[in-house]
């Protein structure tokens, strides 16, 4: 806002300068100032000589520096913290910094240089890059007893070995020779420019007063400049402007070389490019010598340049951060991005960087950068995992698996969303999302929008494992990319949606069914991963070898009826496609039909449903039992109309193969029931009902032994089972993500259909008379299953007492 003041007396009596985050610089006076108020007022002049009063945005300006005033005392700042502040825009202060309260933006600071512009500072955070402690870090280890002088000093000797000079490099490469050399050296000594003549030619000082000045410094030993200021003949300002010409027109050896036609750019760069490899720092000197430890070093190091420090062992990473910076970055600085918002990227390091690489990251991301000090040795682990997880996720391949018949009206907004979701970010986000999870060897991806976050969690062995929180703000662009690749409509955003993609992993390939449904505070999403290659064979499914023979039999017979039953996720599908693999050697026509087609069976024809067109379980059924197969597999028996198809299938020379939802295999008969299939049918149509549940296996790795006596023995003891020689729990390593399980194991009960089981169920028999029939028929309950598997160390027996519960 800009307001004409009508006086040039109505000014406030501060006179300073706002340094914008433009770069740009405004002069004028304060109209009073808040260090918690997001506004400046600032008085100043117009370009047609008005007095004008301005409020900037705090977050435009970087500083505000006041000019120097009369009588202000030069001294009583001993007990401030001396520091080395660099803004964003290259410049550094020497200044003594006044604590800063709890809600200021930035904090203020006195100049140690009585010859710059501004006597005090206000620097706002966001236009700060980094503070250091003046003091060196050499000083710094021997007053923290870490190291001795004599260990500094020994340090600092190595440290100046270590790093060749440019013009040895040279020879060294036989671009030059020694007397070329001594050449370029002595011209640049002569093309050094003194700041004398810098003041000459300026016509700051006449060439009388400057011999004079130059005759009194030898008395005084006191700097030129300075003499010249005390004296007043220039003012600190116009010293500044010199120092700076005479300092930007020291030519460097490496320009005169150029300059001279000794050697190309490319030479120089390649020399420069060394020099830095070889030039250790003085912590690193340190370590190698084993002065000091990193524990230490980190310590002081975060001291000096007031860095926060974590220990990315215990960090949690966030996994939408690693796609914010470009592989080529992270290996340049050797820095590592572990948080993120909106505004802001937090990047973890080793050693501070400089405004070279600070610059370079602020472009790329377009974010304020936040630093934080971590051990080299964690950065360098993390680092060369991050290589990995690139390298992996840039070779997936995601693809349409489908796309609407009809182009979809977009407005503006959606339009906007659908090509932000487009950007290399969100790409690399979603494809790391998804390498994760595949990695991981999850089952499932969750997406889910909180009020000011977003929960990524996987679902690794039937357990929902929360994996980080995703900044609210990638929420929209990320459904969009996931609905884009799902073939699902991006400007819906009311209305549930269900959608497929396909990916590709070198020769694997993956389906995932995703699910999208609005709740409060956005879209979540659920990925379900369906690995098309994962039927397996029947002896991999975990079954005692008498319950194998029983299965593989019952796959052989010409028609009946076999069952798989038990909650979702409990692996029904898998098994269904081990028995059908194990036909795939017979001359046999398999024909299934699905919601979706899981997994590619070979030679057999395979059919998706889609009850939007009234294609459905049982309509496909019908039609099908023309086709002449010779087996049939449902994935899931429904409804009544489906069941009793099926059932007619089996009794009228069709091998049936299908699943149901139950708990046990003597409750499908009670299911049965409930569908309206009489016993009459179930009797002579049912071969066998497999009843399974997934177990959560302990990672052998980590697994822990729980010691005799723990009340945990009298605990399954009580289940009836019997005594258990030995249990284990599960603890958590890297090997298992800290989950404390590896995989999963089935717990099951096979109901092989024998005449004595076979009346029982045609008589009407059914609960627990029916389980003494089994039971005595040869078959083992979930429970014993679970039991043994506990007591042989495969899972733990906590979760062998929820199972049985």
């Amino acid at each position: 806002m800009v307001k004409d003041v009508s006086s040039k007396g109505q000014r406030a009596s501060q006179m300073v300068t706002l340094k914008l985050m433009s770069g740009a610089a405004l002069d004028g006076y304060l109209r009073g100032f808040s260090s918690q108020s997001d506004e400046v007022p600032l008085l100043r002049e117009d370009a047609e000589g008005k007095w004008v009063e301005e409020r900037l945005p705090a977050q435009n300006v970087c500083y505000i520096g006041q000019h120097h005033q009369q009588d202000v005392p030069a001294d009583g700042y001993e007990e401030l913290e001396e520091l080395k502040v660099t803004t964003v825009h290259h410049e550094a202060f020497h200044v003594y910094m006044y604590p800063a309260s709890k809600d200021a933006l930035g904090f203020f600071a006195v100049s140690q240089n009585k010859f710059t512009p501004y006597h005090r500072i206000f620097f706002y955070k966001h236009g700060v890059h980094s503070k250091e402690h003046a003091e060196k870090l050499g000083d710094l280890l021997i007053r923290e007893n870490l190291a001795s002088p004599d260990e500094v000093d020994a340090a600092l000797k190595m440290q100046q070995e270590s790093k060749p000079q440019l013009g040895a490099l040279l020879k060294e490469q036989g671009k030059l020779t020694y007397k070329d050399i001594q050449q370029a050296l002595e011209k640049q000594r002569q093309k050094d420019v003194r700041l004398g003549d810098i003041l000459l030619k300026k016509k700051l000082v006449t060439s009388e007063r400057l011999e004079e000045a130059l005759e009194e410094q030898l008395v005084t030993h006191k700097p030129l400049g300075t003499m010249l200021v005390e004296s007043g003949d220039i003012t600190s300002k116009e010293l500044l402007t010199a120092l700076h010409l005479q300092k930007h027109q020291k030519l460097k050896l490496g320009e005169i070389l150029l300059e001279a036609g000794l050697i190309t750019q490319s030479d120089l760069q390649q020399a420069l490019d060394l020099q830095k490899y070889q030039g250790l720092k003085l912590g690193q000197i340190l370590l190698n010598q084993k002065v000091i430890t990193e524990d230490k070093l980190l310590g002081v190091l975060a001291k000096k340049f007031r860095l926060p420090c974590v220990d990315l062992d215990h960090y949690p990473l966030n996994v939408a951060v690693a796609s914010e910076i470009n592989q080529d970055i992270v290996e340049k600085f050797r820095v590592l991005p572990i948080q993120s918002d909106q505004y802001s990227l937090t990047i973890a390091l080793a050693d501070p960087l400089g405004l070279e690489a600070y610059d370079q990251i602020c472009f790329a991301t377009g974010k304020k950068i936040h630093e934080v000090m971590v051990k080299g040795s964690q950065l360098e682990e993390r680092i060369e995992l991050f290589f990995k997880e690139q390298d992996y996720t840039e070779e997936l391949d995601c693809e349409f698996l489908s796309q609407d018949a009809g182009d979809v009206d977009e407005d503006y907004s959606d339009l906007a969303m659908s090509e932000s979701a487009k950007d290399a970010p969100i790409v690399r986000l979603v494809n790391r999302i998804i390498s994760n999870a595949l990695k991981k060897e999850a089952s499932d991806i969750h997406i889910l929008p909180q009020n000011h976050k977003v929960i990524l969690a996987y679902r690794l062995n039937g357990q929902l494992i929360s994996e980080s929180s995703l900044d609210k703000h990638l929420h929209a662009k990320l459904a969009a990319r996931i609905k884009i690749l799902s073939g699902m409509d991006i400007s819906e955003r009311r209305m549930p949606q269900d959608g497929r993609l396909i990916l590709r992993d070198g020769s694997k390939t993956y389906e995932f069914r995703v699910s999208c449904i609005p709740n409060a505070y956005g879209e979540s999403m659920v990925l379900r991963v369906l690995n098309k290659s994962m039927a397996v064979d029947l002896n991999m499914l975990g079954l005692r070898d008498v319950d194998i023979q029983h299965l593989a039999g019952m796959a052989r017979k010409p028609y009946g009826l076999i069952l798989v039953t038990g909650p979702t996720g409990s692996g029904k599908s898998t098994t269904l496609f081990a028995v059908l693999k194990s036909l795939s050697d017979l001359p046999v026509h398999i024909l299934t039909i699905e919601d979706p087609v899981e997994s590619e069976i070979e030679d057999a024809n395979q059919i998706q449903v889609n009850a939007t067109i009234g294609l459905t379980f049982a309509r496909v059924l019908r039609n099908v039992l023309r086709h002449d197969p010779d087996v049939i597999m449902i994935g899931e028996m429904r409804d009544a109309e489906t069941a009793a198809i099926g059932i007619e299938a089996a009794l009228t020379g069709h091998l049936m193969l299908s699943t149901l939802h139950t708990n046990s295999a003597v409750d499908t008969i009670i299911r049965l029931n409930d569908l309206n299939i009489p016993n009459y049918l179930i009797a002579p149509a049912l071969l066998g009902v497999l009843s399974q549940n997934l177990l959560k296996k302990v990672c052998l790795e980590c697994r822990e032994l729980l010691p005799q006596g723990d009340e945990g023995y009298q605990q399954v003891a009580a289940c009836g089972f019997g005594e258990a020689s030995a249990l284990y729990r599960a603890v958590g390593c890297q090997h298992c993500h800290q989950t404390g399980y590896s995989g999963r194991v089935m717990s099951y009960e096979f109901l092989v259909i024998n005449d004595a089981v076979r009346q029982a169920i045609h008589d009407g028999v059914n609960g627990a008379e029916l389980q003494k029939v089994a039971v005595a028929s040869g078959m083992q309950s979930k429970a014993e299953t679970a039991f043994k598997l506990a007591a042989d160390g495969v899972v733990d027996y906590k979760d062998f007492l929820y199972s049985v519960m």
